[in-house]
């Protein structure tokens, strides 16, 4: 086993280096059917990288992949979708679906989180399947949102970030003052990564009244105090925004 490691430690060192080893396409696509999720995840590493210019080997590795999805162990569930839709191929859509809509209600986080990141890559193949297609449920779009309530921070974010890509041409995230609320009550069990992303979104927001302004100043304020200088800068910005919507005291504000 470990001999079997550290060769395909090299196979992709070579790789990460530049140098094609896509001959070894077919000896991959075997050697990801092991219950060795060190070694599956090298294999499904190489596999995503090279998919596209070995499409007809590709479909080999699909089957191991979607059985993968259906795994006890959640990290072999959420790495198996992850790299299903990290293949870029637009005949693996039809497999990637039933796993996603199955991914996005796991109980594991890990899982739901790959299966957000890869509703943003169907989006990126077929930008319709994700706008247009109903589940018998809601569609993806109406998903995520609901998901943005997720129990798991890390969900959240994701689900800020997809949708954020996924309705661009509609003009961003939906915005409104009860998700405004949601995020920042819950804004210190966000990764600082995170705390960007609701502090970008938070910038965008207009409060409709004073003391809505003032309730969510006093919330951002301790985020003023944090290390990270990147949340720093997107509380700052939040607080220059909300000023010029209080001329009395922008001055007080600024200083």
């Amino acid at each position: 086993a470990n001999r079997k490691r550290d060769v395909i430690k090299k196979v992709i060192a070579y790789m990460t280096l530049g140098y094609d080893v896509s001959r070894l396409f077919g000896e991959m696509v075997m050697a990801s059917s092991t219950a060795d999720i060190i070694v599956k995840k090298m294999c499904y590493l190489y596999l995503s990288n090279y998919a596209k210019s070995n499409e007809e080997l590709a479909t080999l590795c699909i089957n191991t992949m979607t059985k993968d999805c259906q795994d006890s162990d959640p990290m072999v569930r959420g790495l198996a979708l992850r790299s299903l839709s990290s293949l870029g191929l637009e005949s693996t859509i039809e497999y990637l679906l039933p796993v996603l809509h199955k991914g996005l209600r796991d109980s594991s986080a890990y899982v739901r989180r790959n299966a957000v990141m890869a509703v943003l890559k169907l989006y990126q193949l077929r930008p319709e399947l994700v706008k247009d297609v109903d589940d018998g449920d809601v569609d993806f779009v109406d998903r995520l949102y609901n998901m943005i309530q997720d129990r798991d921070t890390t969900v959240t974010s994701a689900c800020l970030m997809v949708l954020t890509e996924v309705m661009m041409e509609e003009g961003g995230i939906a915005i409104n003052d009860k998700l405004v609320m949601h995020l920042l009550n819950r804004i210190r069990e966000f990764t600082e990564w995170g705390q960007c992303i609701v502090l970008d979104l938070c910038a965008k927001y207009r409060p409709k009244t004073k003391e809505e302004t003032f309730a969510i100043m006093n919330i951002l304020d301790g985020e003023l105090k944090v290390a990270n200088s990147a949340v720093v800068l997107g509380t700052t910005k939040c607080f220059l925004r909300y000023a010029d919507t209080l001329p009395d005291l922008k001055v007080s504000i600024y200083s």
